[in-house]
């Protein structure tokens, strides 16, 4: 790969001293940074870019999606979460196929990518197909195919297989491709099930990603059949042992969130589906003064609409500030650092998220030289609040462009759409029946 130096940009570094650095270069040698703001005079550069008017951030991670469910868009609005699930999602996924996935997934990554969003942890089906995705698209991702602890009941694999699918896809890629096991939840999956996967995790050094305490109602049936919360439970039956993704922990008590933050459990909050399902509001700066390591997700966008890490931290600050009758909530850098630093730790990529000598050249590029960003006060303010996916101008990971000047270089949009809506219209055309159903209440 070329050697690269960026001149001239506005460096947000999220390095451990948050510094922000202006009219300053940054040297790129294979997929590693080498020096930013003062360049060694002997680094002889391939690629010279001017980025003056520009701002460059470590690019972004979303921490809980479901990517392939772009096809759900818009499928059950103005539902209740129940109603949602039971009227709505599924009833769709029961016509799922692997070639939707296929497309799907693709569908999202260009929307992400896009966005600026260059790694995410996906927990679906047809995993596979995802992995191969990952693959040609140049994207980091951990995975994780949904398993439900019923062999009769699961999507395109048994419960022993998801052990060969996590072996044969961890470290691929050049390392960009991790993986996890994904028991769905506490609600769907016995606790005996929660268990053996805990152990299996545990014994080959595997991840787990799962979703818990999302509504009161899932805490309130899991006091009453386990007189534990959702999280404890987790905990007592050994899912914590490991490095571990909880998707919403909406309703973590202040026991529960000191459980989190000695288990260094990572969770991924999701302001975009809590909010237009009314589920609640997660303790997000509890959650960050104990040491929880909080990233932002944009779940499925069959229930957020939208793959946004840039609305999703929005909403992360004004969904705590509206609750708390507090201004202040989630200030500066945080959502931003949620969404990236926060994120590339949630999925294992520890050398990736900051920008600094040593770290993976993963960043993205963005214009900050257009109207609505006029006039520029405070960078961070900028970057927060300002900045939609269309600015994102280029998308680096390892080293390796895959955007340059909005041209997506590794993904092809064209042929991706063309495939997704043939998908989709047969997927479409099936009869549908029920794939689960949801029946802990609200």
């Amino acid at each position: 790969m070329p050697n690269i130096l960026l001149k001239h940009a506005t460096i947000v570094t999220l390095n451990d001293e948050d510094a922000i650095l202006t009219d300053a270069d940054l040297a790129i040698a294979d997929d590693r940074i080498v020096a930013l703001g003062e360049i060694p005079a002997d680094f002889a550069a391939d690629e010279v870019l001017d980025l003056s008017g520009k701002i460059v951030t470590p690019g972004l991670y979303n921490a809980h999606t479901h990517a392939a469910m772009v096809f759900a868009r818009g499928y059950a609005e103005d539902m209740s979460l129940d109603r949602w699930f039971n009227e709505g999602i599924w009833k769709l996924e029961s016509a799922l196929s692997r070639d939707m996935v296929r497309w799907g997934v693709r569908l999202a990554m260009v929307e992400m990518v896009r966005g600026g969003v260059i790694g995410f942890a996906d927990h679906y089906f047809y995993m596979d197909e995802v992995a191969q995705a990952v693959v040609e698209s140049g994207m980091r991702a951990n995975l994780a195919w949904a398993v439900f602890g019923h062999e009769e009941g699961e999507v395109g694999i048994t419960v022993p297989e998801t052990v060969a699918f996590v072996m044969r896809w961890q470290g691929a890629a050049d390392g960009r491709l991790r993986t996890m096991f994904g028991p769905h939840s506490p609600y769907l999956c016995s606790d005996e099930f929660l268990a053996r996967t805990a152990a299996v995790a545990v014994r080959e050094g595997i991840g787990i990603h799962i979703h818990a305490a999302e509504t009161a109602g899932q805490v309130e049936a899991s006091l009453a059949q386990y007189d534990m919360t959702p999280i404890e439970l987790l905990h007592d039956r050994g899912l914590f042992e490991t490095h571990t993704i909880v998707a919403h922990a909406i309703y973590s008590n202040p026991l529960d969130i000191r459980i989190l933050a000695n288990s260094n459990v990572n969770v991924a909050h999701c302001p975009s589906t809590h909010l237009r399902y009314a589920m609640g509001v997660t303790p997000v700066p509890e959650m960050l003064a104990a040491g929880v390591n909080v990233a932002l997700g944009a779940d499925g966008a069959g229930s957020s609409v939208a793959l946004n890490l840039w609305r999703e931290m929005r909403l992360a600050v004004v969904m705590q500030r509206q609750a708390r009758r507090d201004p202040e909530a989630l200030g500066g850098l945080t959502p931003l650092r949620m969404a990236a630093r926060h994120g590339a730790r949630a999925l294992g990529f520890t050398e990736s998220g900051a920008l600094a000598p040593g770290y993976q050249a993963d960043l993205i590029v963005i214009d900050a030289t257009q109207t609505h960003y006029q006039p520029i006060h405070s960078v961070v303010a900028s970057l927060v609040w300002n900045t939609e996916p269309a600015d994102v101008q280029d998308v680096m990971v390892a080293g390796r462009w895959l955007m340059r000047d909005r041209k997506l270089l590794t993904l092809d949009e064209e042929t991706i759409r063309v495939g997704f809506q043939q998908a989709l219209a047969e997927m479409m055309a099936k009869p549908l029946g029920q794939f689960k159903t949801y029946e802990v209440g609200a």
